[in-house]
């Protein structure tokens, strides 16, 4: 596996198609949490929803309304308001799409950056719940780093640049399909918590 550094650099390397398309990925990973915080907690999520749909559309046509960005967070779940197993998650998803928009807007990859820290804390918050300690300490965060779930994501992610990096440059219709068909194949970051 790629050390983190360098991991990183090999993603922002990648054209901005590219980049989006790999953020993309990782937000279908993480869109069950949010579907099945929406569904707990009859919470609409449909603004996240249709920037998916935009920022997917964006490959093809470079267009999507700003204001979306705007929209994901005003419909994040508030981890003061909502106390379900799946806020947290479904929190760090909104606030990826949010991220994912606002990299179409302006194309700075501290966007993308922001996606790989929000799936990372995810996990590491779903992993954390598997120990039966509560302290954090350096110990717990290397049996975490360690764990099959993070070295599984930390695959998929490796797996989805290699795919990337063998696409054409420029998107069209077909390369769009395969990329859709890729991330529908994925599943979870990790199991649902009913």
């Amino acid at each position: 596996m790629l050390e983190e550094e360098q991991y990183i650099v090999s993603v922002l390397a990648l054209p901005p198609n590219k980049q989006l398309a790999f953020a993309l990925l990782i937000f279908e990973r993480m869109l069950p949490s949010l579907i099945a915080f929406s569904e707990d907690a009859r919470f609409d999520v449909s603004s996240c929803l249709q920037a998916r749909e935009a920022a997917w559309a964006w490959l093809l046509n470079g267009a999507v309304d700003q204001g979306l960005s705007q929209a994901c967070l005003r419909s994040a779940p508030d981890t003061d308001e909502f106390s379900r197993p799946m806020t947290s998650y479904a929190l760090n998803a909104a606030l990826a799409m949010s991220d994912i928009v606002e990299f179409t807007q302006d194309r700075r990859t501290d966007h993308i950056a922001c996606v790989l820290t929000l799936v990372r804390d995810s996990l590491h918050l779903y992993l954390s719940g598997l120990e039966p300690s509560l302290v954090s300490s350096p110990e717990k965060d290397r049996r975490i780093a360690q764990h099959p779930l993070m070295k599984q994501e930390q695959r998929r992610e490796e797996g989805d640049i290699e795919f990337l990096s063998g696409l054409p440059g420029r998107f069209d219709p077909k390369t769009i399909a395969v990329l859709r068909q890729r991330a529908s194949d994925q599943t979870s970051m990790f199991p649902l918590i009913p």
